[in-house]
């Protein structure tokens, strides 16, 4: 869950003349040129901007498709997002954890936000919601400029819109929060003393992972993704490879149909159960956009 977490949430390296986190996908019958764009979902906006062919391919496409729609229902979105963090009654952060415990979680929490995040602050919500608070600020070290207004898969979804383009979801806001915030409180509660645990481990890996976006390394990401010997392959399964199974079957449907710009985390991009993988063991050509 944690590696999941850091990349949920992916010293700029120079980028490549020849982008790898834009891929075109074409032929096996589709209906025109179709693109993959890698984010990392706390990386600048410039991104957009310095990686030749970005917005003409986003332009082109008829169709606009991230992880799931993040502009269309706010109201929904606001409502599931409260529904899946919030905790039960009995499972609070301070009926959950031990005072020493609590202690922890806030000494690593107060160590980047200056003692302004706490339990205290975060008492009614799930362990899993600190342990997502917890990694956004460990990836920020990478990313200290880094604007919340400008989120770059958001961003690519209001700029669709703002060319009469549709935006679809791979997959619904539910199914997310379910996936990320469903399991049960106390392995969440694991999950997050292992978090404050292993905090100076997290935020190298964190570093690692924005640095090989950056220079898009993705033989760097995947090797960071699926060859930590701390990964649990049960929940890279789960979160990575499961999630890439089910979207590869709609975008087989899709772009025969239409061209599709797909914009979700470059994690689902690698490895042998990767989405770039999968789409040419499917037939498709799919190559570096130039």
């Amino acid at each position: 869950m944690k590696k999941f977490l850091i990349l949920a949430t992916l010293a700029l390296a120079s980028l490549a003349a020849n982008a790898q986190v834009l891929w075109k996908v074409s032929g096996n019958g589709a209906a025109g040129d179709s693109y993959l764009f890698g984010t990392h979902h706390v990386a600048p906006l410039s991104m957009l901007d310095s990686i030749k062919g970005t917005m003409p391919a986003l332009q082109s496409a008829d169709l606009v498709m991230g992880e799931v729609d993040m502009i269309s229902n706010p109201e929904q979105m606001a409502q599931i997002s409260m529904k899946y963090a919030m905790a039960p009654a009995d499972s609070t952060l301070t009926k959950v954890f031990t005072p020493e415990q609590i202690d922890e979680i806030n000494t690593v929490l107060g160590k980047y936000t200056g003692g302004q995040l706490s339990c205290a602050m975060l008492d009614a919500v799930k362990p899993a919601l600190v342990s997502t608070q917890l990694a956004m600020l460990q990836t920020l070290t990478a990313f200290p400029g880094y604007n919340p207004a400008e989120q770059l898969d958001q961003t690519i979804q209001q700029v669709a819109i703002a060319n009469g383009k549709k935006i679809e979801g791979l997959e619904s806001i539910e199914s997310q929060f379910q996936l990320l915030m469903g399991n049960p409180i106390s392995e969440q509660a694991e999950d997050l003393l292992e978090a404050v645990k292993k905090d100076d481990e997290s935020v190298g890996k964190a570093q690692q992972l924005a640095e090989a976006y950056m220079s898009q390394d993705l033989d760097a990401i995947n090797n960071l993704m699926f060859n930590d010997p701390d990964a649990d392959p049960a929940e890279l399964e789960r979160l990575i490879t499961n999630r890439n199974n089910a979207w590869v079957e709609i975008l087989k449907a899709r772009m025969p149909q239409q061209s599709v710009f797909v914009a979700v985390g470059i994690g689902h991009f690698v490895g042998e159960k990767g989405l770039i993988n999968q789409l040419r063991q499917a037939g498709f050509t799919v190559e570096p956009a130039e």
